[in-house]
C-alpha cells in the first residue's frame, strides 16, 4: 500500500500491474442538502488514513434519455461524497503528462467510476490519468435564483485546480494537463474553455464527440426552472429544500419529456438535443457562448484535438419506426431544427438533394448527427483554428445510409490496455482487434504527451479541412467527408 498526503489528510492507494491507483479522492466537500446548489466547497479534513483503494459513490441519478441514456446510466451506489477523482499514475516520481477525463451521459447520468474507464490504460502508457465525478442534472445545471449557475462546470474547475496544486505528488506535471471528455464530457470541455476561471488550468484540450451544442440562454434556463417548480409543486424557494428523490424523479421526467417530445417554444435551443440540464450563458461563470468566444479568440488558447465517429446517430435511430418515410423524418426533426432557422421539411429536402441515396432513416441520422455532433465539431474546429493549433479526427468506417461507427464506439480502443480484462468493456464498445486498439490508444497518448503524431497528422485548416481517418482498415489523412455539410445549414 502507498500513503500520500493531500488536502484533507492522508490517503492510501494500491499498486496495480504497471501503475499505482488512488480512487475516489475528494477534490471538494460532500454535496450535503445544504450545499446542493452552492459552488463547490473546500475539502473537509478527515481523521486517520482514508481508503483510496476502492471506488466510492457517484452522483445520484435515475435512468433517462431512452436506450442511449439507459446504457450510460450508472448502476453504482449513489451518495453525497462524490466530488472525487480517480487517479492512476505510472510512478510517484518524475513529471509525467496528465489526462483529466470528463465522462458523458447527457449531463444527467454516468460517472467516472464506470468499468470502461478503470483499465488504467493511460497510466500503463506513461500518463497520469485522472477521471472526474461532478454534479449532474438539476444539482449541476438547474438555474436556482440566488444560487450560482453552472455548478457542474464549477465542479470541473475545482477539480482542475486540485490537479494543478496536487498532481506533482502523484508524479504528474501540472504544466502538461490535457482536459478531455466524450459526449456531454466533450460539450463540457468546450464550455469550460470559454470560462474565465479556466485560464491556466490545462495546456491541451480534447472535446470528443461533442463541442458547443448544449448551451442554454438565461431565458431557456428560467423556463426550465418553471417546469421544475411545476413538477415539484413548489416555488423557487422550495427548490432549495426539495427531497433529493423528488428532485431526481422530476429531473428524470423533464429529461424524458424533452428527449421524447422536442419543443422549441418550451426548451429553446435545448430542443436540438433534447437535453434540458445544460450549461447556461449567465454572464458570470460562462460569459458567452463558446462559439462566440472561439471566434474572438477568447477560449483557452491551447492546442486542441477534436473529432467524432462516422455514425454518431446510428444507435439513437433504433427508436425510429421501421416504416419511417421522409415526411415522418421531417416531422420528427422539425422542432429540433427550428433553433437553427430551419423547418423539418426544409432541411430534409436539402439533405435529400445532397444525399440522394439515403433512405428516410439515413436522412434522419444525417440531419440529427450533423445537428448535434458533426457540425458543432466542425464549426468549433474552424473557429478555434484561427487562433490556436487544432487537429481533427474521424473515427470508424464510412458506410452507406449513414452507417459506420456509432456514438461512443471509439472509447473501448482509446482506453484499451494490453492484457486488460475485456469483460470490463460494454459489448457495444468491446474491441475486436487489439493491434488496431493499441494504435488508437497511441494516437490519444501522443497528443496528451505532446509527442509528434505517429501518422504525420497535419493541423486542421478551414481551407483544407483534412482529418485523421481512423478505421481498422487504415489510418490515414483524408479530406473531412463531413466538412461541407456545415454549408447545408446556411439559410437560403
Amino acid at each position: 500500500m502507498t500513503i500520500l498526503t493531500v488536502p484533507g489528510g492522508k490517503i492510501e492507494g494500491r499498486a496495480e500491474t504497471g501503475y499505482l491507483s488512488f480512487l475516489s479522492v475528494p477534490y471538494a466537500a460532500p454535496v450535503t442538502p445544504a450545499r446542493r446548489f452552492l459552488a463547490p466547497q473546500p475539502v473537509e479534513p478527515w481523521q486517520g488514513i482514508r481508503d483510496a483503494t476502492q471506488l466510492g459513490p457517484v452522483c445520484p441519478q435515475i435512468a433517462t434519455y431512452g436506450p442511449v441514456g439507459r446504457g450510460a446510466t450508472s448502476s453504482l451506489a449513489h451518495g453525497i461524497d462524490f466530488l472525487t477523482l480517480n487517479i492512476r499514475t505510472p510512478s510517484l516520481d518524475g513529471r509525467a503528462p496528465v489526462l483529466v477525463w470528463v465522462h458523458g451521459g447527457g449531463y444527467a447520468v454516468g460517472s467516472a467510476n464506470e468499468p470502461i474507464l478503470q483499465s488504467g490504460a493511460f497510466a500503463a502508457s506513461g500518463v497520469v490519468e485522472v477521471s472526474v465525478n461532478y454534479r449532474l442534472g438539476a444539482l449541476g445545471f438547474l438555474h436556482v435564483p440566488g444560487q450560482p449557475d453552472n455548478r457542474g462546470l464549477l465542479d470541473l474547475l475545482a477539480a482542475l485546480a486540485w490537479v494543478r496544486d496536487n498532481i506533482a505528488s502523484f508524479g504528474g506535471d501540472p504544466d502538461r494537463v490535457t482536459f478531455a471528455g466524450r459526449s456531454a464530457g466533450g460539450f463540457a470541455i468546450a464550455a469550460v474553455m470559454a470560462m474565465r476561471g479556466a485560464r491556466g488550468l490545462f495546456s491541451r484540450a480534447m472535446p470528443q464527440s461533442g463541442a458547443s451544442t448544449a448551451i442554454a440562454s438565461m431565458d431557456d434556463a428560467e423556463k426550465l426552472t418553471t417546469r421544475m417548480c411545476s413538477a415539484l409543486g413548489t416555488d423557487h424557494a422550495g427548490l432549495l429544500n426539495a427531497p433529493l428523490q423528488d428532485l431526481l424523479i422530476a429531473q428524470r421526467d423533464l429529461c424524458n419529456e424533452s428527449y421524447e417530445h422536442h419543443d422549441y417554444s418550451r426548451d429553446g435551443s435545448a430542443a436540438m438535443l433534447g437535453v434540458p440540464f445544460v450549461p447556461i450563458v449567465d454572464g458570470v461563470s460562462l460569459p458567452e457562448h463558446p462559439e462566440t468566444a472561439a471566434a474572438a479568440g477568447r477560449v483557452a488558447q491551447v492546442p486542441m484535438m477534436i473529432g467524432c465517429t462516422t455514425a454518431e446517430y446510428l444507435t439513437h435511430s433504433s427508436i425510429l419506426p421501421a416504416d419511417l418515410d421522409y415526411a415522418d423524418a421531417a416531422s420528427l426533426l422539425h422542432e429540433r431544427v427550428l433553433p437553427m432557422g430551419w423547418t423539418g421539411a426544409g432541411i430534409v429536402e436539402r439533405y435529400r438533394t445532397a444525399l440522394p441515396q439515403h433512405s428516410p432513416h439515413g436522412i434522419w441520422r444525417a440531419v440529427a448527427g450533423d445537428l448535434v455532433f458533426q457540425n458543432p465539431a466542425s464549426r468549433f474546429a474552424r473557429l478555434c483554428s484561427a487562433h490556436q493549433p487544432v487537429w481533427k479526427y474521424l473515427y470508424g468506417p464510412l458506410a452507406p445510409d449513414e452507417g459506420g461507427a456509432p456514438h461512443g464506439a471509439e472509447v473501448g480502443a482509446v482506453w484499451y490496455r494490453d492484457g486488460m480484462d475485456l469483460s470490463q468493456q460494454p459489448q457495444r464498445q468491446r474491441i475486436t482487434d487489439p493491434v488496431f486498439a493499441e494504435s488508437v490508444h497511441d494516437i490519444w497518448r501522443a497528443f496528451i504527451a505532446g509527442d509528434a503524431s505517429p501518422h504525420d497528422w497535419p493541423r486542421f485548416r478551414p481551407e483544407a479541412p483534412n482529418v485523421l481517418r481512423i478505421a481498422e482498415s487504415d489510418i490515414t489523412i483524408t479530406p473531412d467527408p463531413f466538412a461541407e455539410r456545415v454549408e447545408l445549414w446556411q439559410t437560403r
